[in-house]
């Protein structure tokens, strides 16, 4: 009985510490960070604007070319995310991914965060992309 009263404390103890470090190094896909969201939809787009709160009108469209979009599509499909709780007031761009709904998101490229923007009310979930898959490098080739 005394072995029991002091394995089971123990066990209980190793069993926390594992999932800690577990939890602590998870990554979530794009389909965690997108709710819903089907990359195989038909006729995905990639709306892209500039933000610049200088300006009275804040937001530039960026045209760009079709593969262009379904290159960023696929890198945000590939890419992992981390939540985060920093906040940023230097978002670089406005993006809307429509592939089954429109998906829509503040960037700041310098600092690899994203802000989805909730359709629901509930507050923007924020991110940092630990593994981009040239997400940004294609972002930034296709705004100059």
């Amino acid at each position: 009985m005394k072995k029991f009263i002091i394995i089971l404390p123990l066990l209980i103890i190793i069993i926390a510490v594992v999932f800690f470090i577990a939890m602590k190094d998870h990554n979530d896909s794009a389909t965690d960070v997108l709710e819903n969201v089907d990359f195989y939809a038909e006729n995905p787009t990639v709306t892209i604007f500039s933000v610049n709160t200088e300006k009275k009108d804040i937001f530039t469209e960026i045209e760009i070319p079709e593969k262009t979009q379904q290159e960023l599509i696929t890198a945000f499909q590939k890419a992992k995310f981390k939540k985060t709780t920093i906040n940023s007031s230097n978002y670089d761009y406005r993006i809307t991914i429509t592939l089954n709904a429109g998906y829509s998101m503040y960037l700041d490229s310098d600092k690899k965060i994203l802000s989805i923007i909730s359709t629901d009310g509930s507050a923007d979930k924020k991110y940092t992309i630990v593994n981009d898959r040239d997400f940004f490098s294609i972002l930034e080739k296709a705004t100059k």
